[in-house]
């Protein structure tokens, strides 16, 4: 499992998102790579950001039951968010093994682009 992890991270690196937009089809990968490489692993950050928050607010105010129902709700909702992105993920996956025959290839995993510093 390790090494498709691996390989897949290294395919994505090989993704460029702008590579010459000339057509319809072109425009559409563009903003389909734009969208799988910096909005889902943005919006997974978010949801895990809430969950933090909500640990925090929860612990910070133990006497202050409002306070830690508000935290209660971050955790939850910020749970609930990280699952759907995982189960629709894994739902897509699915479904393009199924029907799109994509054996042997990698599995797609969000991730921000490296920086070297």
């Amino acid at each position: 499992m390790f090494i498709h992890l691996a390989e897949a991270a290294d395919t994505l690196t090989q993704i460029t998102c702008g590579a010459g937009i000339t057509n319809l089809t072109n425009l559409i990968n563009f903003f389909t790579c734009t969208l799988m490489n910096a909005v889902v692993p943005l919006l997974g950050a978010l949801a895990v950001v809430g969950f933090i928050y909500g640990i925090i607010k929860y612990f910070l105010n133990p006497d202050n039951e409002e306070k830690r129902k508000e935290g209660k709700n971050f955790m939850f909702w910020g749970l609930v968010t990280l699952f759907v992105m995982v189960s629709i993920w894994g739902i897509v996956s699915l479904f393009s093994n199924s029907f799109l025959g994509n054996e042997g290839k990698p599995l797609f995993l969000p991730t921000l682009p490296e920086t070297k510093l």
